[in-house]
């Protein structure tokens, strides 16, 4: 009972213990994830409105000149012919700016004919005169508005964080010109460390419906998720030392596979936590969205964070540190009711044994009588009862001592119990006394098992001390109490006594 109640104690308090502790570590983990996620969004932020001060600039100092808009007027009103001429004359004028402004991931300077046709593609300076009405939203919108148009958007060729800005002429729309940064400027300026990685994830339906067929290669299937695509030209990650690397990335993504598939759609910013090896990465999915403002993608942000490792590391050494505590109060627990348990059936036993001989004490026995009386009258079966002493006991004490004398009882005590069947009861009465109930017993019966009892104590060696004993047998009578029917089983005993001793008187 203790140890079950003890493994109680120990798994209540263990389950108590573990959700407080799991709770506190759920805690402390969101929070460190909620700050490492926010400064990644407010570099995301801040990376974006950088990139547009970059742009403006560029527009302003080097594009939106006399100059330059008077060759796109030329080739806005002009044929094939005038349009071949500006576009060669504003290629060799502006390719030295180009050539510069790709080293800062300047990824696209693209001028655009008010009819939303490609004019001009520095990074693809053949591919000119296509409709771009029904692939570019932005250029769309520049040319109906006449106003700038910033954000994500996937092109003929490549993708980027456009910027485009109408060109206007002596009051006149003559065109557009965007400057399209690449992912890898928003990576150059959000990563804080050496420990990230970066990958741009976008909807494989959406490049299968604007790139170039024969651009489509610069796409490869996602590791992530079957519906989504990435862009192999996205490479910063490997291009800073100590970054994580892309073996290191494969597997992170093979670990959190089926976890993407849950949170990809299905959430604006996403975390997931793994650990390879006992480090921890922060996984985050930042929702990119066109200039249409559809879903088209993510960056997914890859981070090695050793907060985590920190705080999973003391939320196991608090648990064990825990669980050791509680274990011990368990133990201490266990021996403290087993103590308990112990001292209360010892107790109990006092009160229903006789200290000496650990035979049931007179109050059992007259419980036991009243029981079997009852019985015994209700089934009409035969009921017997033996009273005996041990003869010259007070000589034993007087003679040997009263050490003795406390083993000669215990030494009788242990004969006669072995003489008896497990439905007899045998209790000491008192001193030198003692009593059997004998249920179902005729009184025949019951002398036989006297005198075989007398016989038994009489050859017993009795720490070399010779023994003799007196019995008084008597049977259950139709008319009897348990006090008459003692009263003379008493009575027996002493007429066996005044007899000589060491006999058995029926009556």
């Amino acid at each position: 009972m203790a140890l079950i109640v003890s493994i109680a104690v120990f798994i209540l308090l263990s389950a108590g213990s573990i959700w407080t502790t799991y709770s506190n570590y759920s805690t402390q983990k969101q929070h460190l994830i909620h700050y490492a996620s926010q400064q990644e969004i407010n570099s995301f932020k801040s990376s974006q409105k950088a990139l547009r001060i970059n742009a403006d600039v560029i527009f302003t100092s080097a594009i939106n000149q006399d100059d330059i808009l008077s060759l796109m007027a030329k080739a806005y009103h002009g044929d094939a012919a005038v349009r071949n001429e500006m576009r060669e004359t504003l290629y060799n004028r502006l390719e030295p700016l180009y050539r510069l402004l790709k080293s800062e991931y300047i990824r696209q300077l693209h001028f655009h004919l008010p009819d939303s046709s490609s004019f001009l593609r520095f990074h693809r300076p053949a591919k000119f005169g296509d409709d771009l009405s029904d692939v570019r939203y932005s250029i769309e919108q520049v040319h109906k508005t006449q106003k700038p148009v910033f954000g994500f958007e996937e092109g003929r060729i490549f993708n980027g964080f456009r910027h485009v800005y109408p060109l206007h002429y002596q009051g006149e729309l003559v065109g557009s010109v965007e400057i399209s940064f690449s992912i890898d400027a928003i990576y150059h300026l959000i990563t804080h460390d050496h420990n990230e990685a970066h990958d741009l994830l976008l909807k494989k339906d959406l490049i299968k419906h604007k790139v170039f067929e024969n651009e489509q290669g610069n796409y490869a299937p996602s590791e992530i998720s079957a519906n989504y695509v990435v862009d192999k030209s996205v490479q910063y990650h490997e291009k800073r030392p100590n970054s994580i690397s892309r073996k290191r990335i494969h597997a992170i993504n093979e670990k959190l596979h089926d976890d993407f598939q849950s949170v990809l759609g299905q959430c604006n910013v996403c975390h997931l936590v793994t650990n390879i090896n006992q480090t921890y990465y922060l996984v985050t999915f930042f929702p990119l969205k066109n200039t249409e403002g559809q879903a088209v993608g993510y960056i997914v942000n890859y981070i090695n964070e050793p907060g985590l490792r920190i705080v999973t590391e003391n939320f196991m050494k608090i648990n064990v540190v825990n669980e050791s505590l509680l274990f011990i109060i368990s133990l201490l627990t266990f021996f403290y009711l087993r103590n308990q348990i112990r001292q209360k059936r010892l107790l109990h036993k006092m009160a229903r044994t006789d200290s000496l001989t650990s035979l049931p004490n007179r109050n059992v026995f007259k419980r036991a009588l009243n029981e079997q009386m009852k019985l015994s009258k209700s089934k009409q079966l035969p009921l017997s009862l033996v009273f005996f002493d041990i003869d010259h006991f007070k000589k034993i004490n007087d003679t040997h001592g009263h050490l003795m004398g406390d083993k000669v009882l215990k030494t009788v005590a242990r004969a006669v119990e072995d003489g008896l069947t497990n439905k007899d009861v045998f209790a000491r009465w008192g001193g030198e006394e003692f009593v059997i109930l004998l249920p179902e017993t005729y009184l025949e019966d019951a002398e036989k098992v006297a005198e075989r009892l007398r016989k038994k104590l009489e050859t017993l060696d009795a720490h070399d001390l010779h023994i003799t004993s007196s019995f008084g047998v008597t049977e259950l009578k139709h008319k009897d109490t348990a006090e008459s029917l003692m009263h003379r089983g008493d009575s027996l005993l002493y007429r066996s006594k005044e007899d000589g001793r060491n006999r058995v008187t029926v009556g």
